[in-house]
């Protein structure tokens, strides 16, 4: 058993073997991490040349190895393999045990895992922290588009038919600027602004679109003028509802719903799941809720040292003179 870093020519292993990972996504690709021009390296345990587990350090917009913006997903991954469970989790064991060691000189080590990773036991025996988040998924292979609106609040279903009786048309595909008009505007009524970069967003929109990996949705007026967005990342396992934003001065009752609605559709034949990347603020889950999806968790760990408590402690602050909560 070896630990070690990927060297950049090693990379298209690294991209196999995220296809043959449970916890692999897109948000663990080559391509993806590229595409958001971020800095990161991929530590690997590997046994007889093959990857049997890893994980991608991506480090954020402050420079910490944590989630950059728009990369849900990372934590460590596991090989698929298939026999005995009590040895499979036994070496799995062993390796978390072996990357924890390394991970442990990582001061401001926190990231989001993927939900199929399960089992954080020997993270915890070596000093982590967890904490359990969710979000809710729609499993568009276990039911069909009608079964799925059914599960819908009903209150979602009549906000739906509003909008279709106000002649609330929606788009795919929208342009850019439309996109980034709108999501800007949802975070200036936050008394915030944008936290994206507007080059690097657009950019990121671009390779992801040539790629066919993202689509953009817009709901418009019957006088054609943009009302609520959306922008959706998608693999074959899942598709995630990245960007949201509404002009709350113009809206129209149900437009952001028919919206989401329509992108379930789109990706119910496409992908595995559609993932709302459910948020913990009370109103933004409410609403997610009221989709009818699975409650799903997934954990979010973290180097238990004090640079991480005095940085959570700051974000605290930071958000209760920002926006009163």
């Amino acid at each position: 058993m070896q630990l070690k870093f990927l060297q950049k020519n090693e990379y298209k292993l690294w991209n196999t073997f995220v296809d043959n990972s449970p916890q692999g996504s897109m948000f663990t690709k080559i391509w993806y991490l590229d595409a958001l021009q971020i800095d990161y390296e991929i530590l690997i345990i590997e046994e007889k040349s093959a990857i049997k587990a890893g994980i991608v350090l991506a480090k954020n917009e402050i420079n910490t190895y944590a989630n950059p913006m728009l990369d849900k997903y990372l934590g460590i991954l596991f090989l698929d393999e298939e026999g005995n469970q009590q040895k499979i989790i036994s070496k799995q064991y062993k390796y978390m045990e072996t990357l924890a060691k390394e991970l442990k000189e990582i001061k401001s080590f926190d990231y989001y895992f993927h939900p199929s990773f399960i089992n954080w036991i020997p993270l915890s025996w070596q000093g982590f922290t967890q904490q359990t988040r969710y979000t809710y998924r729609i499993a568009n292979h276990k039911s069909t588009l009608d079964e799925i609106k059914k599960q819908f609040h009903s209150n979602m279903r009549n906000d739906i038919k509003n909008a279709i009786k106000e002649k609330v048309e929606i788009r795919e595909n929208i342009p850019f600027e439309t996109l980034w008009d709108i999501v800007n505007k949802t975070f200036i009524r936050q008394g915030s602004k944008s936290p994206f970069n507007k080059e690097k967003l657009s950019n990121f929109i671009k390779v992801l679109t040539e790629k066919k990996a993202f689509v953009s949705f817009g709901a418009y007026d019957k006088s054609g003028i943009c009302i609520a967005v959306c922008g959706v990342v998608y693999e074959k396992k899942s598709s995630y509802l990245l960007l949201n934003g509404i002009d709350i001065e113009k809206q129209i009752r149900g437009a952001n719903t028919y919206m989401l609605y329509e992108s379930i559709k789109y990706f119910h034949d496409r992908c595995g799941y559609y993932d709302f990347e459910g948020s913990m603020l009370l109103g933004v889950e409410q609403f997610y809720r009221r989709f009818g999806g699975e409650l799903t968790p997934y954990m979010r760990i973290w180097n238990d040292n004090f640079f991480n408590y005095a940085k959570s402690k700051a974000k605290k602050i930071y958000k209760k003179i920002r926006y009163g909560r």
